[in-house]
């Protein structure tokens, strides 16, 4: 073959790989002018503090047939430390793709045993794809544990430990609410092809509960602290038929399952329980304002303690409001945390009004049976 046309194959071989760069495309002009035989044609380069080396194995398989690219040799160290990788790759694998061996196994070691220093097309692939469920898993985990409520302090360790592949591992958090410290372990398990977050404890002065995750979502951080401070959290839960349905959840301390976990006592929909219908009827400073009672609402659902400001006698007054469905009503404390009676701060049209009345057989029956149909569900 001609040895422009040879020349030019190389030139565009390597480019198509990567390796464009002018220093590149000079030598390999260089050693081909006159006809040469096999040659090793060298490149260095220094990136933040590391040197990369490569050596491309140019050989003539036969007298007769033109020089071909056979492999790359590769190494990546730091100068005066001992992290040092050098592997063979054969003449397919990209710069982008050695790249990423190079500094896995700088960072590594990888962690397969008797890891062969020949990669090919098959062994890349398998390496970079489990590169890529991995940075994919650890992505979602981390939005996991953001939409709980747990932040990203605990990100880099999440990391290490699916780059250690261990088969399950636990992390530790501390959140603080109202000037509470509630101490968290996070339990991870490994699955086929990716980790799971499935459980994690919560531990609040010498209370103590396991939450469980279904399908990414369940009780954040803050609704567990809520839970566990005794209020009560509007949830969308499943049933054991995998049925969706929406309730309020508080935890009963009398009555614990085998591990010790509190049972949750749950009011669906048919409980009809309503906390606005109090709401509606206080006279609370700039409920009216737009997106003011939606956002009080909301709160009480994730089974906040809400600060308003009522007026009682005509004057504000700082009230706390909380949620709770059992007895139908919001339990209302002022700032000393003393409890305080919702007649006192109704709207005048709402005062000395009286409660409807029910007969109180047929009716008890019909809301136990209402609220017993959802107090099986866990979560």
């Amino acid at each position: 073959m001609d040895q422009a046309v040879n020349f030019y194959e190389l030139k565009t071989q390597l480019a198509d790989l990567g390796f464009a760069d002018p220093e590149i495309v000079d030598r390999l002009r260089e050693r081909m002018v006159g006809g040469t035989g096999d040659f090793r044609l060298l490149h260095r380069e220094n990136r933040n503090g590391l040197i990369t080396e490569y050596a491309f194995d140019v050989q003539r398989h036969d007298p007769n047939d033109s020089l071909q690219y056979d492999h790359l040799e590769a190494a990546l160290y730091q100068p005066g430390k001992e992290e040092y990788f050098y592997a063979i790759f054969s003449p397919d694998i990209t710069r982008d793709e050695i790249g990423q061996i190079l500094q896995q196994g700088i960072e590594g070691p990888f962690i397969e045993e008797n890891l062969p220093d020949y990669f090919d097309r098959t062994k890349i692939s398998n390496i970079l794809n489990q590169n890529t469920m991995n940075t994919q898993n650890l992505s979602y985990l981390q939005k996991q544990l953001l939409n709980l409520g747990f932040g990203e302090g605990m990100n880099k360790e999440l990391e290490k430990n699916i780059e250690a592949k261990a088969p399950e591992f636990t992390l530790n958090s501390t959140n603080e609410y109202n000037k509470d410290k509630v101490d968290y372990t996070l339990h991870f398990k490994a699955g086929e092809d990716m980790y799971f977050f499935n459980k994690y404890d919560a531990k609040l002065n010498d209370t103590q509960q396991t939450f469980y995750i279904n399908k990414g979502s369940g009780i954040t951080a803050k609704e567990a602290y809520n839970l566990m401070d005794g209020r009560a959290v509007h949830k969308e839960l499943e049933n054991q038929k995998g049925e969706k349905y929406n309730a309020w959840v508080v935890l009963d301390k009398e009555n614990k399952t085998e591990n010790g976990n509190m049972k949750l006592q749950t009011f669906s929909d048919g409980w009809n329980y309503k906390p606005e219908r109090a709401i509606d009827k206080m006279a609370i400073v700039g409920i009216d304002e737009p997106g003011a009672k939606d956002k009080l609402l909301k709160s009480l659902e994730k089974g906040n303690r809400h600060q308003v400001e009522a007026l009682k006698d005509g004057k504000p007054v700082k009230l706390f409001i909380e949620a709770n469905p059992a007895e139908h009503r919001v339990n209302l404390t002022n700032y000393k945390g003393e409890a305080q009676q919702l007649e006192h701060y109704k709207k005048p049209e709402f005062k000395n009004e009286k409660k409807p009345e029910q007969k109180q057989g047929a009716a008890d029956e019909g809301t136990k049976k209402k609220r017993s149909r959802s107090v099986k569900m866990s979560v």
